[in-house]
């Protein structure tokens, strides 16, 4: 079990690179403050930051944060769990309005910022832990 669970958390970090590239395109386009190329970097993110992303906080939720809160601590683990559901509303009210024609900057800059914070939190704190407890 011990080596699916290291396994999972290399997969998972692996996810996060495609994630921070698509954020990395939104957040340029935030800056440029412009209707195009913000739609034009959603839709280009769309797969990453779409189902992919919805599996992979499932994931994380129902695979992982589950067999590691034990060991590392519910509170430290439930924090990622409600950014996750954060991060799904944020996530489809931009896209929504995207649908509707609406650049939401705002809604795009904290999304950026909130995924940002959340998968670095995860790949610099929360996976190390894990790894450290799992290896011992």
């Amino acid at each position: 079990m011990t080596k699916n669970l290291l396994r999972l958390i290399d997969r998972l970090e692996g996810e996060h690179v495609e994630v921070l590239d698509a954020v990395a395109r939104v957040r340029a386009a935030v800056e440029l403050q412009e209707d195009v190329a913000l739609k034009a970097a959603l839709a280009a993110g769309e797969d990453a930051l779409g189902a992919a992303l919805t599996r992979h906080s499932e994931v994380e939720d129902v695979d992982l944060f589950p067999r590691i809160a034990a060991m590392l601590g519910e509170g430290m683990v439930s924090l990622f769990v409600e950014e996750h559901v954060r991060i799904r509303a944020l996530r489809d009210q931009v896209y929504e309005r995207m649908g509707q024609g609406r650049a939401d900057f705002g809604g795009c800059a904290e999304l950026c910022d909130l995924l940002t914070d959340h998968m670095t939190r995860e790949n610099q704190m929360l996976f190390p832990s894990a790894r450290g407890v799992l290896n011992d």
